[in-house]
């Protein structure tokens, strides 16, 4: 359950949710930081885990600090754009949500008991769930409400969505479900295709200044990105 919390500029106005198992330290160096944030967190290991329950745990523990970093701050959600990178959107989605702020969200998935079960990324944690009982019922059950196709209704217009089409870690499934979900539910937000890995789509997204705030594109510049 220990996760690390990167203070950084206290006037910015982005905060950013790493992916699973990814140092601040290693992200830093391979480019998934947004260059100003006012916090960057690293994921507690049981937001993967083995247990349904600690999985939920893992997600709200860090929901609860950005809400006290985000209080202590006295944003206006309209201020804040929240960042998630692969497994932090499960976090920076219901977290952004939450508050009614826009999301930046890059390689994510609709779903994250379908994601545990089908990725290859988390295919020793489901190994270790069936040896100790668990099926795919049990997290089903245990996260229901935690799903990011479940926490887009409050999110601010301009959001985006950033969906690497040559991702091995999120299966295709798992992408379109989240597509089809923004479409339906959220007529303004942007969703944007790059022809990237699953890493290589959160550096890409992250080099064309995506997690910037001040530097959010236009529907034009976005069109040449994704043909590039």
């Amino acid at each position: 359950m220990v996760f690390q919390r990167v203070a950084g500029d206290p006037r910015a106005t982005t905060m950013c949710f790493l992916p699973w198992r990814m140092p601040y330290k290693l992200a830093l160096a391979s480019r998934f930081v947004p260059p100003s944030f006012l916090a960057c967190y690293e994921m507690p290991r049981a937001i993967v885990s083995s247990e349904p329950e600690l999985c939920v745990r893992a997600v709200e523990i860090v929901v609860d600090d950005a809400m006290r970093v985000f209080e202590l701050r006295r944003l206006a959600p309209a201020d804040l754009l929240v960042v998630g990178l692969s497994i932090g959107n499960a976090v920076a989605t219901r977290f952004a949500n939450r508050i009614g702020a826009r999301l930046c969200s890059i390689a994510s998935a609709d779903r994250g008991d379908l994601t545990l079960w089908e990725s290859p990324a988390s295919a020793a944690i489901k190994g270790l769930a069936e040896a100790k009982g668990y099926r795919l019922a049990d997290f089903t059950s245990a996260l229901a409400g935690l799903h990011t196709v479940e926490n887009l209704d409050r999110l601010a217009a301009g959001s985006r969505f950033v969906i690497g089409t040559r991702d091995e870690l999120i299966p295709e499934a798992r992408r379109n479900g989240l597509v089809a979900a923004v479409h339906r539910h959220r007529h303004d937000a942007e969703v944007v295709y790059l022809e990237k890995s699953h890493f290589g789509t959160m550096s890409e997204a992250l080099r064309h200044g995506f997690g910037e705030p001040e530097t959010y594109l236009s529907p034009s510049r976005l069109l040449r990105v994704c043909q590039t």
